[in-house]
């Protein structure tokens, strides 16, 4: 009688759970492709190992084209799916319950996975999504779960230049005690950009934080503002001689790839081409600074530029050799020789990819040379000096 009851009991509750649940989902109104709807699709559909169809599979790149195809109509079962909470373990155990007693379909989905699936679509959608970002800060700053307010950051940063209305709540998270808190707003600030005014400040503090991966972002971050980040430079600058600021995973590749989009004679074997050059007067330049290429004289930077400026003199393939002129604008005939210059350990190889690039700072005109294949600082000798030419 009590294994009868207790059947019984177990069928109503399965009822309810199944009744609530269908209840639930009628109150959706997703959007449908091909007869599924936009959560079908996005069911264990990621960028990563834990996808199902396996990422990059026919079936996954199915997926991939239906979510596309639905677009920013599938924004309002997004946000939903980033609200999303776990329900109590006693409906998660009905739910087993309800499975055991052949209801195979029934499944939960863990809040999580709902988070990362959502956050994966923003992805995709980009920019098109910027109509979500008021709706995506509210989120944020609600806080429903770790991973509902981190998946809610990175999909702001998806969204890019059109989420810099979250730049607030995302830079006030910079100093947040939780370390994946932090990590994940410095990562959407990454992405978004903003006003350097804004955005550098920030990300030049967050060079400080005690996460190694937090650090890694803040110098892709400014790395991405090139010269305008120069304000971060003597910052940037300690972490190459901290030990303690690069970590047990070691970012100095990271911090020399930033200076070298930042400030590039900073790093590296830069040569000073001339100390002191006179092209300059209040940080903007008098004369233009020109070079050879193929036999006919072209301006790398024209009169008028503000200081800082760097210009790529050569990329590829400089076996050639850099002849550098400064002058006027208007005529090559009186131009100023600055000299004949040649980068030096060149690759062997047919299609090097090598980037030389010329830079106006700090009153100097300098001359850099990387090789983007290796990752290694090339040496740059003058081969000819001379008056004018």
């Amino acid at each position: 009688m009590i294994r009868r009851f207790n059947i019984v009991a177990g069928f109503f509750l399965v009822g309810v759970v199944v009744g609530w649940l269908a209840w639930r989902a009628s109150g959706r109104r997703e959007p449908v492709f091909e007869g599924r709807t936009l959560s079908n699709w996005l069911d264990h559909h990621v960028a990563s190992s834990a996808a199902s169809p396996p990422y990059g599979s026919p079936g996954w790149k199915e997926a991939d084209d239906a979510i596309r195809h639905i677009g920013t109509n599938g924004i309002p079962t997004l946000l939903q799916m980033l609200r999303a909470k776990d329900r109590p373990p006693w409906v998660r155990k009905l739910i087993e319950t309800a499975r055991r007693f052949g209801l195979r379909r029934l499944q939960y989905r863990y809040a999580v996975d709902l988070h990362e699936e959502a956050e994966y679509a923003f992805e995709m959608l980009g920019s098109t999504a910027a109509s979500a970002v008021p709706e995506l800060i509210r989120i944020y700053e609600q806080n429903l779960s770790p991973s509902s307010q981190s998946c809610t950051a990175l999909a702001l940063g998806h969204i890019g230049r059109g989420a810099e209305a979250a730049l607030p709540v995302l830079i006030h998270d910079f100093a947040h005690t939780n370390a994946d808190v932090r990590f994940h707003a410095v990562s959407a600030v990454m992405s978004i950009g903003g006003n350097p005014e804004v955005v550098i400040p920030a990300l030049t503090r967050a060079l400080e934080d005690s996460q190694v991966n937090v650090r890694w972002n803040a110098l892709v971050g400014l790395s991405m503002f090139g010269w305008r980040g120069r304000s971060a430079v003597p910052e940037i600058l300690k972490m190459l001689n901290d030990p303690g600021m690069v970590g047990p995973e070691s970012i100095t590749q990271q911090v020399q790839t930033a200076l070298w989009r930042i400030a590039p004679e900073k790093v590296g074997k830069p040569l000073v081409v001339e100390a002191a050059t006179p092209m300059v007067v209040n940080g903007v330049t008098i004369e233009a600074l020109k070079l050879d290429f193929l036999g006919e004289r072209k301006t790398l930077i024209p009169l008028g530029r503000s200081i800082p400026a760097a210009a790529q003199c050569w990329n590829s393939d400089p076996r050639a050799g850099l002849a550098l002129y400064r002058g006027s604008d208007a005529s090559d005939a009186a131009d100023h020789f600055l000299g004949r210059f040649e980068v030096l350990g060149l690759p062997a190889a047919d299609n090097p990819n090598v980037s030389t690039l010329c830079v106006i700072a700090d009153g100097q005109i300098v001359l850099c040379a990387q090789d983007n294949n290796r990752d290694v600082f090339l040496e740059i000798r003058r081969v000819e000096t001379g008056a004018s030419k």
